[in-house]
């Protein structure tokens, strides 16, 4: 018979060994947020939500598994996942280069990037309203756009001028503001974050959404080691199951669409 103290000892050697099985084994995976509303967010109850946290609970629940958030930085977030030190990174798109370190679900919602611009004020010339076609937008010349730093938000942006030579800035907030401020003609932004943004501030009036630029399908991505096939296959068939997106989460209405006709949001 096992005394109180040699249990204890085999409890604690024993621990290393669990924290060491496969997370798929635990039936855990440790998910990354980020404050970007409306798709993360701490809401006024002060619990987590948004709608990938609400999907990711939704898919990863119907699929046998438990979701930790950890409050992550983007950039953190991909290093972790490459290092194999965090399971689920939400709203990632599929790459080549991501795929060497982590396994792609099947795409769960669509991203919208758009080209917004302020409305003009009572007497003023609308500039937008001669570009009738992406060919004349692409030829424009003195336009001062801006796009966040770091994103490719469009696959033909290269042969495109006017898109290419967007100044690029840290953060959305800054691109509304100069926007709002005039400072800007138009920014490239994912649309429903700076609809909800602008929402906020009591300003959704003062914009007009004049190019949907590129529609991306945007997927879970989890570190190879977390998942399993198996899992991932349970992963998928929980998507599959999914509503279509509500009116709020539609593709917006722009003045002009540079989407292809056959184009399935993929990059």
């Amino acid at each position: 018979m096992f005394t109180p103290t040699a249990i204890r000892r085999m409890l604690v050697l024993a621990l290393p060994l669990v924290l060491s099985l496969p997370l798929g084994a635990r039936e855990t995976l440790s998910v990354a947020w980020s404050h970007w509303p409306p798709f993360s967010q701490i809401e006024a109850d002060g619990e987590l939500g948004g709608l990938d946290v609400t999907l990711t609970r939704r898919i990863l629940g119907e699929a046998g598994l438990h979701p930790t958030f950890r409050n992550l930085p983007w950039a953190r977030a991909l290093h972790l996942v490459e290092r194999q030190q965090l399971d689920v990174a939400m709203g990632a798109l599929k790459t080549q280069e991501r795929e060497r370190f982590a396994r792609f679900s099947a795409p769960y919602r669509r991203a919208s990037f758009v080209l917004l611009s302020h409305r003009p004020g009572p007497g003023e010339p609308d500039r937008w309203q001669g570009l009738e076609r992406l060919t004349d937008l692409c030829q424009t010349t003195g336009l001062h756009l801006g796009k966040l730093r770091g994103t490719r938000p469009l696959p033909l942006s290269e042969e495109c001028p006017a898109l290419r030579q967007a100044t690029e800035y840290n953060s959305d907030d800054r691109l509304i503001t100069l926007l709002l401020a005039r400072r800007l003609d138009g920014v490239i932004m994912e649309w429903q974050h700076a609809h909800h943004r602008l929402e906020q501030l009591g300003a959704s009036g003062f914009t007009q959404c004049q190019v949907l630029l590129h529609q991306q399908p945007v997927s879970l991505m989890l570190a190879r080691e977390a998942v399993s096939e198996a899992t991932l296959a349970r992963i998928d068939a929980a998507i599959a199951t999914l509503p279509p997106p509500g009116p709020a989460f539609a593709t917006p209405e722009c003045r002009l669409d540079a989407t292809p006709p056959s184009d399935d949001g993929g990059s």
